[in-house]
């Protein structure tokens, strides 16, 4: 979940490596949110709050030290990590609240990702310094979204560690098309 990856001059052929180092990025982010989640939904709302917190400092630190393995040379200012930390924190908050709230229902998590994926994209380019990259928001947008109905439908039915993984790899997938654009095969073509 890394600022301006619209921006990287990074080729699709780049693909794995890039898709390796945001699914690393957005582990630990994925972890403490489900976590925080299933806690949450067990009454036990203090270790749901300490998931949130370490799930989105663990994530945010991750994102500053990897980054420059995804965009050569980018190294994420600290006013962009705390952002990070604090708007991560926050909508972890809110998205759990959210999924454990009975009117909650799948079509209202893409309004929802819709909003919270923005709202999170905006943020990270004001806290840069840098014009707000509606390619990078929408990507967010969407995975938020994708992110939200799939844990919906996957914690009723799988171990936590495997919707942790799931979600985590579809979101990664996702965000890595719609900034860097689909992987090449080697003689240039777009793969199908």
């Amino acid at each position: 979940m890394s600022l301006h990856l619209e921006s990287s001059h990074r080729s699709p052929s780049d693909f794995g490596p890039t898709f390796f180092w945001e699914f690393v990025q957005n582990l630990p982010l994925i972890a403490g949110f489900l976590l925080a989640l299933d806690l949450w939904q067990q009454a036990k709302p203090l270790p749901s709050l300490a998931c949130m917190v370490a799930g989105s400092v663990t994530g945010s630190l991750v994102i500053w030290a990897t980054e420059a393995k995804i965009v050569a040379g980018h190294r994420e200012p600290l006013r962009v990590v705390v952002t990070n930390v604090a708007g991560i924190a926050a909508l972890m908050l809110v998205l759990v609240a959210y999924l454990s709230a009975g009117w909650s229902r799948w079509w209202t998590d893409l309004v929802v990702g819709l909003l919270g994926g923005t709202a999170l994209g905006v943020a990270q380019d004001l806290a840069a310094g840098s014009p707000i990259g509606w390619g990078h928001a929408t990507a967010f947008a969407l995975a938020f979204s994708l992110g939200l109905a799939g844990v919906r439908i996957l914690s009723a039915d799988l171990p936590l560690g495997a919707s942790v993984l799931i979600v985590t790899a579809a979101v990664t997938a996702l965000i890595c098309m719609m900034d860097y654009g689909l992987p090449r095969s080697e003689g240039g073509a777009t793969s199908e």
